[in-house]
């Protein structure tokens, strides 16, 4: 008989050998086959509700995660882990962690989700751009009524009618001692709205939610103009934004409530 044919011949018998249960429990099986070897067969699909829970939940404010943890919370096991780097902000609920009830697997967790607002993305887009003066006054007209101080229409009536000049006094001067000239030069800018009756202002204030689920904040901007290749060219800067989103933070943790038996940490959720 050819070895080929040999083979089949065991391959069959092999397949013929029933699979053998080594283990078995509620949601899973431990059997043993000629073909396969010992493989473990997962049956928790099959059961009516899963055997505990597990996932990862997104809430988009302090509310909806106090309602999770109410709902959720093991005495004991949970901990609400709080990261207040204004760059990387992270409020992150463990339910089945580590903790005095002792260890858990730590794969149900709900986390709070710092989603910027549509209008913040908007003002975050240009922070610390120069845009040409009609690009900018179409900005600030589409956006006016986040601006606080001065009030929308003044900030209008600036952006629309600044004009700018630009002026350079050379000054020179002769080091007797070694004949050497030293030139020196004085670069000024002149700004001015109209006939020049309203002020031009280093800053001004926008009020707006930076974070979906929190309350408006002034933040202030300093306004910026340069003089490029003869146009003018207007901007901001916004300032202070880790002060910001520093007190953003604070006040969505203090707004968590957090049940009985559960903890809360500074750090970063394993």
């Amino acid at each position: 008989m050819e070895i080929d044919n040999i083979q089949a011949v065991i391959d069959t018998a092999q397949q013929a050998v029933p699979a053998q249960v080594l283990a078995s429990t509620s949601h899973q099986l431990v059997v043993y086959t000629a073909a396969h070897g010992v493989q473990t067969i997962d049956l928790t699909k099959t059961l009516p509700a899963p055997l505990r829970k597990a996932g990862s939940v997104v809430v988009f404010e302090a509310e909806s995660l106090n309602k999770m943890l109410a709902d959720n919370a093991v005495h004991g096991a949970t901990t609400v882990y709080v990261n207040p780097d204004a760059a990387n902000p992270a409020i992150v609920a463990v339910i089945n962690g580590n903790g005095p009830a002792g260890p858990g697997f730590a794969d149900f967790r709900v986390s709070l989700g710092f989603r910027p607002t549509p209008q913040w993305v908007k003002w975050k887009g240009i922070d610390g751009k120069l845009l040409p003066q009609a690009d900018f006054a179409e900005f600030v007209e589409d956006n006016i009524a986040d601006i606080a101080t001065p009030d929308g229409a003044t900030m209008m009536e600036i952006v629309t009618y600044l004009q700018a000049t630009r002026s350079v006094e050379f000054r020179s001067g002769v080091k007797l001692s070694n004949g050497a000239v030293q030139l020196t030069n004085n670069e000024s800018i002149e700004a001015h709205v109209g006939a020049g009756n309203i002020a031009v202002p280093e800053t001004f204030e926008i009020a707006l939610s930076p974070i979906f689920g929190v309350q408006p904040f002034k933040v202030p901007a300093r306004f910026r103009y340069r003089i490029e290749d003869r146009k003018l060219k207007m901007g901001f800067k916004l300032q202070r934004i880790e002060d910001v989103m520093a007190t953003i933070i604070k006040d969505i943790e203090a707004e968590i409530v957090l049940p009985e038996g559960v903890a809360k940490v500074y750090g970063i959720a394993p």
